[in-house]
Formats: structure tokens, C-alpha cells, sequence
């Protein structure tokens, strides 16, 4: 692991050890628009890559007590979390109900 990976990694535990908003804004300001051009590229539209990345983020910030840097590093969780919740969301659209189109002519 490189030292700098191994600094994204010091910076998660930083925010899930002393909820350290610094250590935070700066995960964000380096991974949020790498997460948005790879969700883009993955077939998401802008907005919803922003979106996406943003949420992404947001779990970091909550859930940063179940990163474990035996596991994997810093990148490849947060690459993963945004993965992910774009892909629930998918699955999620594909499951819900498509409205039949009527012609309001058709009805009078």
C-alpha cells in the first residue's frame, strides 16, 4: 500500500474516531468527483452521479466505524459504497410499476 493511499485510510478512521470534519472534507474534495466521472462513465447521468457520489460520501461519514484497512483501502470501499447504491437503485427502478400511457382522446 502507498503511503498515500495509507493517508485516505488514516483519514476515515479520523472521522470514525473523532467524527474529524477536516479529515472529512478532504476524503470528499479528492474522491467525490473521482466518484462522480466513474459513475458517469458507468452509465449514470450527471445528476444522478452527483447524486450518487454525494450519497456515497454521506455513508462514509456514517458508517466509517466498519472500515477496516485489513480489508480493503480507503478507495476501494468508497468505489464499492458508490457501486452499490447505484446498483440498488437500479434494481430498485427495475422492480417498481410502469405506468400505462393513455391518450386522454381516447377517453372522451
Amino acid at each position: 500500500m502507498s503511503e498515500i493511499d495509507a493517508g485516505y485510510d488514516r483519514l476515515i478512521e479520523a472521522v470514525d474516531q473523532r467524527r474529524d470534519r477536516e479529515a472529512f472534507a478532504a476524503l470528499f474534495s479528492h474522491f467525490a468527483p473521482r466518484l462522480k466521472a466513474y459513475l458517469i462513465k458507468a452509465g449514470a447521468t450527471p445528476g444522478a452521479a452527483e447524486e450518487f457520489a454525494q450519497d456515497a460520501m454521506l455513508t462514509v461519514w456514517r458508517k466509517a466505524d466498519l472500515f477496516d484497512s485489513r480489508k480493503a483501502g480507503a478507495a476501494a470501499w468508497i468505489f464499492t459504497i458508490a457501486r452499490n447504491r447505484r446498483l440498488d437503485v437500479r434494481r430498485k427502478d427495475a422492480r417498481a410499476p410502469r405506468l400505462q400511457e393513455v391518450d386522454i382522446a381516447e377517453l372522451r
